[in-house]
């Protein structure tokens, strides 16, 4: 057996600076991970979160009643306090040159307050309240499952040379939870949503390298490593991970800004909300609570990581071929190769030639001799055939159908015998084959009735949103390069004298450089006017 590897201890890294202005953020977080349970239901304001307004306590409470009874229970609990704190608060801005005359909860929430500056400060402290729900036990099991994979996760972040300080991102996305999904369709450790993962690893009717902790780890090292290359900085570029590297950009550009600071400050977006405005405090505390766990880890045995080899598929093969060879367990198998979908684990699909396989360390050898022996009917040469089932509707052609699958009409008319376009009545069930035309294969596989148009339209308004951040993304880029070039000049610099009836861009348009430099040289701000007379440097 090779020698077990440990995960590294993190240390203090200046490129992941501790801004001042966010020690307040990252202690309610670092409480959050590692102090309040996930029996706890922590009220505070989105505005100053380490205020905390009261802590709902259900731990007794679990103990006796139902689950589903008590979150119903907590879920309105947690509601009556949110409108509880503006309550309040309307009470205290009442009262608030007279708190003699405040009592009990009124004049709590008064005095946590009561240091911030400016006559309205109660008044917009209404509607800010949120709850948190401890995330201790979740945080707990994480650190342990992560001691399977960080130190393979390590090594894949120290090959693209990044700091290894960022594998502790998935204790922020996911909690290490290998099956977690969100509403938003976001999968794996590293939460990628499907568009992002198109991009980064493979996400296909085969395999979901999303669910796979070592191909998801590939892709985001990649990912932040793109994040960092458009914005030079790490907060930034950890903040782009979970807001988009364009919206940063543009957020960026909208304020003059350069950091994270100047975007927390300055910048008003719907969609710049609590999580992104907090997601680097949330990474900082994580990496803080990892550290103390990781100490405390020293003086015991720590998980011991996967261990495997790694064999490749020559042909299109049984996922049950590919476990049998190895001799693992279901459960060993699927924990190593994590990716597959049910279609293939039931044997609906075959694993394509040139799959990586992992398999448990030693057993490569004995995987490669029994696969070399593999019959004809055990490794073919093409794919099963995959069919969708639809059933028509009222109002819909062939020619909708067709454009909603993104399949050819006459894929459609061939899969099913139709004699012509024209041939549909309501109620028909068709099959839908795959986008791209199938390779004959053995067996014909129906997976029951798709419904496409929800589908269709997330993936449009994801084709947009790709297009949008791609866009924007040159955009950004380009501007970087024209400030570079800018400050380039202004080295070497030379002076315009204005005359009557000259403006700022066709003196920068004469000698070529941009109207950004032109205000930089000379400390411009945007609404100044010229002077006749007025003496400009030029740079260039």
């Amino acid at each position: 057996m090779p020698a077990v590897a440990l995960p590294q201890t993190v240390l203090p890294d200046n490129r992941f600076p501790r801004y001042e202005a966010l020690k307040p953020a990252v202690s309610f977080w670092t409480r959050v991970f590692g102090e309040y349970s996930e029996l706890q239901s922590v009220v505070h304001s989105t505005l100053y979160p380490n205020r905390v307004f009261k802590v709902l306590d259900y731990r007794q409470d679990a103990l006796w009643q139902d689950r589903f009874q008590l979150d119903k229970r907590r879920r309105g609990e947690e509601q009556d306090a949110k409108e509880e704190f503006d309550r309040l608060l309307k009470q205290v801005d009442e009262q608030r040159y007279a708190p003699q005359n405040l009592s009990g909860e009124a004049r709590r929430l008064y005095d946590l307050y009561a240091d911030l500056p400016g006559e309205d400060k109660y008044r917009k402290l209404i509607g800010t309240a949120r709850v948190q729900r401890g995330l201790k036990e979740r945080t707990d099991k994480a650190l342990e499952v992560s001691d399977r994979y960080l130190p393979s996760m390590e090594k894949t972040f120290r090959g693209y040379e990044l700091p290894v300080t960022l594998t502790r991102l998935p204790l922020v996305e996911s909690s290490f939870n290998l099956d977690a999904y969100s509403k938003a369709g976001a999968a794996g450790i590293w939460q990628f949503i499907p568009s992002s993962a198109r991009i980064y690893m493979r996400l296909n009717e085969v395999v979901d390298d999303r669910r796979d902790p070592w191909a998801s780890t590939d892709g985001a090292a990649r990912h932040l490593k793109d994040d960092y290359t458009l914005l030079q900085d790490w907060p930034l570029a950890i903040t782009a991970y979970n807001y988009g590297r364009a919206g940063i950009a543009r957020a960026l550009d909208k304020v003059q800004g350069a950091s994270l600071m100047d975007l927390i400050n300055r910048f008003e977006s719907d969609r710049f909300g609590f999580a992104s405005r907090n997601y680097y405090a949330e990474f900082l505390a994580a990496v803080d609570v990892e550290r103390a766990y990781r100490a405390r880890a020293a003086l015991s045995a720590a998980a011991k990581p996967l261990e495997f080899e790694v064999v490749e598929t020559q042909h299109y093969v049984p996922y049950d071929t590919l476990r049998r060879l190895c001799g693992a367990s279901d459960e060993a198998f699927q924990r190593l190769n994590p990716a597959y979908r049910p279609e293939v684990i039931e044997g609906k699909l075959y694993v394509p030639p040139g799959h990586l396989i992992r398999v448990p360390y030693g057993s490569a050898r004995a995987f490669e001799v029994g696969y070399a022996k593999l019959g004809e009917h055990e490794r073919f040469d093409s794919q099963r055939v995959m069919y969708l089932l639809h059933k028509v509707a009222s109002g819909e052609t062939l020619g909708r159908i067709a454009h909603d699958y993104h399949v050819p009409q006459k894929a459609i008319i061939a899969a099913n015998e139709l004699k012509s376009v024209h041939a549909l009545r309501v109620g028909q069930v068709i099959r839908i084959p795959p986008r791209e035309e199938a390779r004959p294969g053995p067996i014909t596989v129906a997976l029951g009735e798709a419904t496409p148009s929800q589908t269709l339209e997330q993936k449009l308004k994801q084709a947009r949103e790709e297009q949008r951040e791609d866009a924007a993304s040159r955009q950004y880029e380009q501007k970087q390069k024209q400030k570079q070039k800018d400050k380039a000049r202004l080295s070497v610099a030379r002076t315009h004298k204005v005359a009557a009836g000259q403006t700022l861009s066709g003196i920068a348009k004469r000698y070529k450089v941009s109207v950004t430099a032109l205000r930089e040289a000379n400390n411009l701000p945007e609404s100044a006017t010229l002077r006749v007379g007025q003496k400009l440097k030029v740079p260039g």
